[in-house]
């Protein structure tokens, strides 16, 4: 019976172990009972490298690695194994190359170019490996703004520096003088409150009659609401109508008649009539002027000397001259200018 123990006891315990091997071989994304295509790449830097990250080929995932140690002898070279497990590449043209690659989300993996060589590396070789390019350039995106957030980081620690050294310098005097600006200004804030408060209260009935006023105004407007829509509704029928007017015939109209007062005026001026010579000829203004003024003096003879002109007898006497001498040749000037005049 305690044999039949013993033996059960051993039984568990190796399958056990045995479980722990299959599952450590799982882990590292192995099989157990499968050939193994492992090689070999050093570096100089894992760059945060581990076991179990995928090993690519154009974007896919053929591989694992499965593990990452020091180079014997030589502490500066890091030794990474990795596995083929992808069955349609299980093994590396010669003129491959492993790459360092970095991504900002996934981490670190190793990036396989493929080479265009005939033959073939064997099991276990050493591929030769590089760091890509990409990882340099995000290692120094990460290192120079870092570089740049140092220095300034240090530029403004200094800054701060000096500022403390210089207020506390001089015995304090930079530092009671702040305290007293600092104490002026809420005097100063105390006073312009209290200005404030007496002004309030001084207006206080303005201020009400102010609002009150306000409120009567858009009473008013409230209550003319109506009016208001009514005046602009009218407006917009007038402007509706006057759109809808013959404008432009009348302005038309207009145009034509000032071209025929123009065409007029011009006629007046450069023409050759009695008007024309009239505003040109200053020799006929002054003749029609003089003459004018002829006339008017023989109407006033006439008026105020009536029998010099017209006489008559009731007895048949011979009537006497109805004009002297030089009223007639006066009269026959005139009648001569009038009748000369064009």
């Amino acid at each position: 019976m305690k044999l039949k123990k013993e033996f059960l006891i051993g039984i568990v315990t190796l399958i056990g172990i045995s479980v722990l091997i299959v599952g450590s071989f799982f882990l590292k994304g192995q099989e157990i009972w499968k050939s193994r295509f492992v090689y070999y790449s050093v570096f100089s830097n894992s760059e945060g490298l581990s076991t179990g990250r995928p090993v690519n080929l154009n974007g896919l995932q053929v591989g694992i690695i499965t593990n990452i140690n020091f180079q014997k002898n030589n502490l500066n070279n890091i030794v990474v194994e990795f596995e083929l497990t992808d069955p349609n590449v299980l093994k590396l043209k010669k003129g491959s190359l492993v790459l360092l690659n970095s991504d900002l989300l996934s981490g670190s993996y190793l990036d396989i170019s493929w080479g265009d060589s005939l033959d073939y590396y064997n099991s276990r070789d050493t591929i030769p490996s590089s760091v890509s390019l990409a990882l340099e350039d995000q290692i120094n995106e990460r290192l120079i703004p870092l570089e740049k957030k140092t220095n300034e980081l240090i530029s403004t620690a200094d800054s701060a520096i000096k500022t403390i050294e210089a207020i506390f310098s001089r015995n304090t005097d930079n530092l009671d003088e702040s305290f007293d600006g600092i104490k002026n200004s809420i005097k100063n804030l105390e006073k312009v409150s209290l200005q404030i408060s007496s002004l309030i209260r001084s207006e206080k009935d303005n201020i009400t009659q102010i609002v009150s006023n306000i409120k009567t105004v858009t009473t008013n407007l409230k209550e003319s609401n109506q009016a208001i829509n009514k005046i602009l509704n009218n407006t917009a029928q007038l402007s509706d109508s006057l759109v809808a007017s013959d404008i432009k015939g009348t302005i038309n109209n207009a145009k034509e008649s000032l071209e025929e007062v123009n065409m007029i005026l011009y006629d007046i001026k450069n023409g050759d009539g009695t008007l024309t010579r009239l505003i040109n000829d200053s020799t006929v203004y002054l003749s029609v002027t003089q003459m004018i003024d002829e006339a008017t003096r023989l109407v006033e003879n006439i008026k105020t000397e009536p029998k010099r002109y017209v006489q008559f007898s009731i007895f048949g006497k011979k009537d006497k001259s109805i004009l002297d001498s030089r009223d007639e040749k006066l009269l026959k000037k005139f009648a001569v200018d009038s009748l000369s005049f064009k």
